[in-house]
């Protein structure tokens, strides 16, 4: 009698102390935390700037290109994003018409990475972001940068 009352009260002594949370681990959380967030920061360690000259630069240089029919174009730091609106018959050209402005932006923007993209809805994206003015605050700058990352996963290319 006695043996079982010892090994019940040990089985539920050590089921308590295994359930609850451990200071340690909440401590090793929050440091893992803190690299992710230094690891995320340098992608605006320069502050991010948009450069709107060279915008209309590489819009210029798009438009030259025949069968497109809309133009959105974000430069920020070195990551040039165009989405372009082909409508009509040209789109059976689409692939060959992204492909040459790509071409002529590269020659144009040697430094710059170019990403192009067709798809209406990261057209949209784009555009969205486009017409936002661009934040003097360096978090609001670098958040806008976050979402142009995004755009660009979303493009390949």
């Amino acid at each position: 009698m006695r043996a079982t009352f010892v090994v019940l009260t040990l089985a539920f002594a050590l089921t308590v102390t295994g359930c609850t949370k451990q200071s340690g681990t909440e401590t090793k959380k929050s440091g893992t935390e803190t690299k992710q967030k230094a690891e995320a920061e340098p992608l605006c360690m320069p502050v991010p700037v948009r450069h709107y000259q060279w915008e209309e630069r590489a819009r210029s240089i798009t438009a030259s290109v025949k069968g497109i029919d809309k133009i959105v174009v974000v430069q920020i730091d070195k990551e040039l994003d165009v989405a372009i609106q082909v409508t009509n018959f040209n789109r059976f050209k689409m692939e060959s018409i992204q492909k040459e402005v790509g071409k002529k932006l590269k020659e144009a923007f040697p430094d710059a990475n170019i990403h192009v993209t067709a798809d209406k809805r990261l057209l949209k994206d784009l555009q969205r972001l486009s017409d936002e003015r661009w934040p003097t605050d360096v978090k609001e700058a670098c958040q806008k940068k976050k979402s142009l990352k995004e755009i660009e996963k979303k493009m390949k290319g």
